[in-house]
């Protein structure tokens, strides 16, 4: 009992305290931000003036961005963690099935319109296809903000947790300026991702199945094949729809592999710890 008792110690001081604003600010701001769009009745003025704001940025920026939290990307930046942090490891998987749930659900529950259903087509800036159905939560946003979620829950550097949130919010800016989506949609994809990224860790915490090294071991297995598939898959999806982005799926994928390299030799014992 007191081993594991000291276990539980050791996971949870690797996280932020249950009263840290990296806890509890995202999702503050998220909430206060959809009471008043909501109440306000600014969702639509709120799209227009952010839509034609980000317009004057080169659309190639906000693809590449749109790009980076597709629910298949994202699989890489889990492949870093493989044999350094089996906790983060165990997070993300629980987290991605929680994901998979919240954003197909809250889509057919809702099922509300998106933008170019909406709109005159002419009234504002659209990249890409235009995409009709299911516009809340935005599944992009969802994803980076339970990926940057998981990074700013953790004791890891103040820098490198501004970073990963400043990213997630330019991927949910992306996903308006590409005009596929509505503020709401973003403010709930980042609320829900938050959340979710809370309850993964609270859950990876009490429940330890993914902490042996078979487990580990499958899941390094997984997610890199998983990785390799993903890019074969998107470099062609991406290419039609949206040229010149598969250098960015590439470069990725080396990194990411290249990244887990070490780790994943550790957890297979193909070289001393």
């Amino acid at each position: 009992m007191d081993t594991k008792n000291n276990d539980m110690r050791n996971l949870v001081a690797t996280t932020v305290g249950l009263m840290s604003s990296w806890r509890w600010g995202v999702p503050l701001v998220a909430v206060l931000s959809l009471v008043i769009l909501l109440l306000s009745g600014g969702n639509v003025p709120v799209f227009y003036w952010l839509n034609g704001l980000l317009s004057h940025a080169p659309d190639t920026l906000w693809v590449h961005l749109s790009l980076l939290a597709d629910g298949q990307m994202v699989v890489l930046f889990a492949l870093p963690f493989i044999g350094r942090r089996p906790e983060v490891v165990w997070q993300y998987v629980l987290a991605i099935v929680l994901g998979g749930i919240f954003v197909y659900g809250m889509k057919e529950i809702f099922s509300t319109l998106r933008p170019p259903a909406v709109l005159l087509a002419d009234s504002f800036h659209l990249i890409g296809p235009d995409l009709q159905n299911n516009a809340f939560p935005s599944g992009h946003t969802t994803a980076f903000f339970i990926l940057a979620g998981l990074v700013c829950l953790q004791q890891v550097n103040k820098w490198f947790k501004f970073l990963v949130l400043l990213l997630a919010i330019f991927v949910g800016f992306s996903r308006i300026a590409s005009g596929v989506h509505w503020p709401l949609d973003v403010l709930g994809a980042a609320l829900g991702g938050w959340l979710l990224a809370f309850v993964s860790i609270w859950l990876a915490q009490r429940w330890r199945i993914g902490f042996s090294i078979w487990t580990q071991r499958i899941f390094a297995l997984l997610f890199s094949g998983f990785s390799l598939w993903a890019v074969w898959t998107l470099w062609h999806h991406y290419g039609n729809v949206y040229p010149r982005t598969g250098w960015l799926q590439v470069s990725l994928l080396i990194i990411c592999i290249a990244w887990s390299v070490p780790g994943q030799m550790r957890l297979f014992n193909l070289k001393r710890a």
